[in-house]
């Protein structure tokens, strides 16, 4: 170590005295070139640059790197090999003094690496990073180093995109720490972003509308679109009531119960106007909060802030230039709703406006398809439809089912003479008391015509009794009063019914045959029948019913049943009808209405109409001599038989057996019938009065018989169609027809009979009204004649 000491002392020498040698030398150049030049040349030509160039060369490269730093918008700043500021440019300086900085010098002579390291709160992680970043790039170990970041001020959003690069190719020299302003490359990147997922619920949704076939799925799945594909932390539909013009929330997606309860609350409340949901629907225009924890028109700030609401848009649903409801979107960004976002939302909320339009027509039209407006019941259509399902359920389960048409008696009349609203308010009326005291159920139920309802018993009970029902709806619903145009009306039904499996096996069968049977109750007097299937014959089921009557005659299956006449005031019988059964022995006892028909197109009413008669005679006869009371039998003349010309003579005959025959007799000849040939009808009814017999004119009132041929016609009694009877009670105009005709009898010497008498109330009224006899259910039905027999007639003292 001693031997080596002097050498280290002779070189520090040496090296001073060159340092001394070159100073001497610079100055002595400077001299012998007064400065002028900047580099000299030695006899070997090698050149030198003097120190005060050399000085200079360095000034001139500083200002030139300095000006190119301070010409860029990056915040740079230069950092020696420890990492200390050595100098920053003019963008950083800037920044710093914009936003109020505390570094003195801006930094310069700062250790950037400390300043990194003794960060501290939400950005400790990210400087740390910064740091190790920069620490790497000083060292060698990496060539660069990047980091993009967020630096929001009070009043702005910003972000920065920092480079860090080394001072030169090899280390340590140093490095390059650069900050560029990346906001707006930001906000277009978040503007993509917002616009995606906007377009995504766009495009979800439009994909929905194509496909949903309802309302509450298009809200359902719209909501649920722009939770899922759009990213919206909430969404909700509510719906204008139409006639509260209330806000009624339909749909939600991402809002749990007890924000949507106090929704649902506040819209009910008197601060409900207050709402932006209220202001959109007001204003027909979107109203927007893009600071929903700031803005004052924001209700649920705390709720939202709970769920990660920043920003909200309620967007009203316009429909022909009307708000229906509202479109609320919430967002979990501050500033979501921009202008092009905006645009797209309202679009969107456009085109949900227009599936809920497109939905509503076709529910309007679905609507028609299968629904009477009128009534709001089931049309024939859907009520087919209906039937055809309980059908099938009939045919699994092995048990019966019921049809029933029903057919409001003159409702022409009453929608004519007072006007189509008050028939259009009667149907409905009677549509509600069909639902509930008949079908039961208003799916049961339907409006088939314009005066005729339909109703299907899915269920017969194996111990069910139809006729007892059927008796029990048509009485209760003539009890029952409809009030029209403040007046009290009472109406009547006639019924047709068909049952499963035996009237048929499908829905139209079985509604084509209770239309048949509904028909022929309506042709006759019946107030309800069931279908048979001699309704609906062809031509060759004629033929075989033609010969089965004529069988029938033959074998004496057919037989008169009897229904009583009783006197008014009395409340005594005074004589009774007879009317033709048949005793089928294959099917029973046959109404009249399902063969007569066939007799007369047959000319088989002939001879049965004589049968009737000798039996009608055969009975009083019997009865008289069994010391019975002697009431007379009515029996009725068909068209054919009048037109006879042998039918006098067929008269003559019946009666020839006894002469208190006669006494016994009277004949009912439709107002019609007289009326097809008056001057015949007139001479045939005087031959029959001078044998004796008691003439009647049947059904009157429905032939347009004139007053000066009803003065001519030798009758004895008038008798009042049914259907005038059942109006009687429902109308005042009905009342004062039967209270004429009842006038114009007795003016005219003639007993008065009122048809289809059903209640004490029509008995009353007629009573009121000097009418003289009743016939009809309230008294009895018909029934055979041993019954009558033992029921009605009781021997004299």
């Amino acid at each position: 170590m001693k031997k080596n000491a002097p050498d280290e002392a002779d070189r520090k020498e040496e090296v001073s005295s060159l340092i001394e040698t070159l100073h001497v030398t610079g100055r002595r150049l400077e001299d012998l070139t007064h400065g002028e030049v900047d580099t000299v040349t030695d006899r070997r030509g090698r050149t030198v640059m003097l120190r005060r160039a050399q000085d200079h060369s360095r000034f001139i490269e500083a200002a030139k790197q300095a000006a190119i730093l301070n010409a860029l918008p990056a915040h740079i700043a230069l950092l020696d090999a420890q990492g200390r500021i050595d100098s920053v440019n003019q963008a950083w300086r800037q920044f710093a003094d914009a936003n109020l900085l505390p570094e003195s010098a801006y930094g310069v002579g700062q250790s950037y690496l400390d300043l990194c390291d003794k960060a501290q709160g939400d950005s400790a992680a990210e400087a740390q990073r910064v740091a190790a970043g920069i620490r790497s790039v000083l060292a060698g170990t990496v060539k660069s180093f990047s980091l993009e970041y967020p630096c929001h001020s009070p009043t702005e959003q910003r972000w920065f995109l920092m480079a860090v690069t080394p001072l030169a190719s090899q280390s340590p020299h140093g490095g390059v720490v650069m900050h560029l302003d990346i906001t707006e490359r930001k906000l277009a990147e978040r503007t993509v972003i917002r616009l995606n997922r906007v377009y995504a619920v766009l495009s979800g949704i439009n994909t929905l509308i194509i496909r949903v076939t309802d309302r509450d799925e298009l809200f359902r799945e719209a909501c649920r679109v722009a939770v899922d594909a759009g990213g919206f932390r909430m969404a909700m539909i509510a719906i204008v009531n139409r006639s509260t013009r209330a806000l009624t929330p339909v749909a939600s997606a991402g809002k749990d119960e007890a924000l949507m309860s106090a929704i649902k609350g506040i819209l009910a409340s008197a601060d409900a106007p207050k709402t932006m949901g209220a202001r959109a629907v007001r204003e027909k225009n979107v109203v927007v909060s893009n600071d929903s924890q700031h803005d004052p028109q924001v209700v649920f700030k705390v709720n939202y802030a709970e769920a990660g609401v920043l920003s909200m848009a309620v967007l009203p649903l316009m429909v022909a230039n009307d708000a229906v409801g509202v479109l609320a979107l919430y967002a979990g960004e501050i500033d979501f709703f921009q202008e092009e976002e905006l645009k797209l939302l309202t679009e969107l909320a456009s085109d949900i406006a227009f599936a809920m339009d497109h939905l509503d027509k076709q529910e309007r039209l679905n609507y028609l398809a299968y629904y009477d407006v009128l009534t709001g019941l089931a049309n024939r259509s859907l009520f087919l439809e209906r039937v055809a399902q309980y059908l099938r359920i009939a045919a699994i389960g092995g048990h019966p089912l019921a049809l029933f048409l029903v057919d409001l008696e003159r409702f022409r009349n009453i929608n004519d003479s007072l006007g189509r609203s008050v028939g259009d308010e009667l149907l409905r009326q009677v549509a509600q008391w069909l639902t509930h005291h008949a079908a039961g159920d208003v799916n049961l139920l339907a409006r088939v015509g314009p005066d005729h309802f339909a109703v299907v018993m899915p269920v017969v009970q194996p111990e069910g009794n139809l006729e007892g029902l059927l008796e029990k709806w048509l009485q209760n619903f003539v009890k029952h009063s409809f009030r029209l145009n403040d007046a009290t009306f009472r109406i009547s039904m006639k019924v047709g019914a068909a049952v499963f499996p035996v009237d048929g096996t499908d829905a139209d069968t079985l509604f084509k045959h209770a239309e048949a049977a509904l028909k022929k109750a309506k042709a006759s007097s019946e107030r309800y029948l069931f279908y048979t299937s001699t309704m609906t014959l062809t031509g060759s089921d004629t033929l075989v019913l033609e010969n089965q009557l004529r069988e029938a005659l033959e074998n004496g299956e057919f037989e008169l049943h009897y229904q009583p006449k009783v006197n008014l005031v009395s409340g005594k019988m005074t004589s009774a009808e007879a009317l033709i059964r048949w005793n089928d022995p294959r099917t029973g006892l046959v109404p009249p209405d399902q063969f007569i028909p066939i007799l007369e197109q047959t000319g088989l009413i002939h001879e049965v109409g004589r049968w009737a008669l000798r039996q009608a005679v055969k009975d009083y006869l019997g009865w008289r001599a069994a010391g019975l009371p002697m009431v007379r039998i009515a029996v009725n003349v068909s068209p054919l038989q009048l037109r006879d010309r042998g039918f006098i003579e067929e008269v003559r005959s019946a009666i020839s057996i006894d002469p208190q025959a006669a006494a016994g007799l009277e004949l009912e000849i439709t107002e019609s019938l007289i009326m097809e040939n008056v001057d015949h009808s007139i001479a045939s009814l005087h031959a029959l009065r001078e044998m004796g017999i008691s003439i009647a004119i049947d059904d009157f009132g429905t032939g347009f018989s004139s007053l000066s041929y009803l003065s001519k016609f030798p009758v004895d009694t008038l008798k009042i169609d049914r259907s005038f009877v059942t109006e009687m009670t429902a109308s005042a105009q009905g009342l004062a027809l039967v209270s004429t005709i009842i006038n114009l009898a007795h003016a005219l010497k003639l007993k008065v009979v009122a048809e289809g008498v059903e209640t004490e109330a029509q008995a009353q009224l007629l009573r009121g009204l000097a009418c003289d006899e009743m016939q009809g259910y309230l008294f009895s039905r018909p029934v055979p004649e041993e019954i009558f027999k033992t029921k009605f007639l009781k021997p004299s003292v």
